[in-house]
């Protein structure tokens, strides 16, 4: 009799194991305790630091500056014309503003400004441990953008996720209107001797003027007034290659400084020592020979070795 209880005790025990298992999702809830698992990690994974308005202007800057162009500076105002149409980017999928009609330049316009020239960068969904520089010197438009020697000014729209982030940039270059009372009358031999004079001051020889380096400088300059804006330097090197000229390049080493539009020869003086690369025609010692020729702010100087 005993024995008899005991296998139905047996029996009935075995059929609530079995009736548990089919009945219990075990199978589920290990996927679900593991999706718990993983879900609890990357919560605890620190969000890598947000990207900030200086940091990518930075990075834009240094840039330019290795290329021999100058700094773009930040404008509220253009931030804000940036942040909107970083907006209809993002909400709308309106890159090119023709379905909400809130281009480029109706931004710019609508923050108040004049620009001669615009130009912008774009990153969606970028890994905030990439270079963004890296990707604009990838493609040719967002380099020449990157690069392009007129601009001055930039806004700047940011938006930040956990490993991601959107950037706008927004880059323009206004239109310079000189009153007629204010009309520019410094010419070549005014900052010619301020050259001489800041790099004597830095400690190297003056430069003595070479008629044919002055040929070169003279021929730039009138490509540049034809032009109406600085070449990033593409028209020296055509010009040395000339059969007539040739020669030049060959008997000595050449570099070219650019700049255009500042007020006064002081200024031109202040821009060039404090960008890199133009430097050089202000602290270099290996230079020995030069000239200068300038015209309605433009400036061409040639130095040589």
């Amino acid at each position: 009799m005993k024995t008899f209880l005991k296998l139905i005790l047996w029996g009935a025990g075995i059929g609530i194991i079995i009736y548990g298992l089919k009945t219990i999702p075990l199978k589920n809830y290990g996927i679900d305790l593991t999706n718990r698992s993983i879900y609890v990690e990357r919560n605890q994974t620190p969000f890598l630091p947000n990207w900030s308005i200086n940091e990518v202007l930075t990075r834009i800057n240094i840039a330019r500056e290795r290329s021999g162009f100058s700094k773009v500076k930040v404008s509220d105002k253009l931030n804000q014309a940036a942040l909107s149409r970083l907006s209809v980017i993002l909400t709308e999928n309106d890159y090119e503003g023709k379905t909400t009609g809130l281009t480029r330049e109706v931004a710019i316009k609508n923050a108040g400004y004049d620009a001669n020239l615009i130009g912008d960068l774009l990153l969606i969904d970028f890994f905030k441990s990439n270079d963004p520089v890296i990707d604009w010197l990838a493609s040719d438009i967002p380099k020449g953008t990157l690069l392009h020697p007129d601009f001055r000014e930039a806004g700047i729209a940011i938006k930040n996720s956990q490993d991601k982030v959107s950037v706008y940039v927004i880059l323009v270059s206004l239109r310079k209107i000189v009153p007629p009372s204010k009309k520019l009358t410094w010419v070549g031999p005014d900052i010619w001797n301020l050259v001489n004079k800041r790099r004597v001051e830095l400690g190297v020889n003056p430069l003595r003027q070479k008629d044919e380096l002055c040929t070169i400088a003279s021929i730039r300059l009138n490509e540049l007034l034809e032009l109406g804006k600085l070449d990033g330097h593409a028209g020296f090197v055509p010009v040395l290659d000339r059969s007539d000229l040739k020669w030049i390049s060959e008997k000595y080493n050449l570099s070219e400084f650019l700049a255009q539009g500042y007020s006064t020869p002081l200024e031109t003086i202040k821009a060039w020592e404090n960008t890199l690369g133009h430097r050089a025609l202000l602290a270099g010692g290996e230079y020995v020979w030069g000239c200068l020729y300038s015209q309605d702010t433009f400036v061409v100087a040639i130095a040589a070795y």
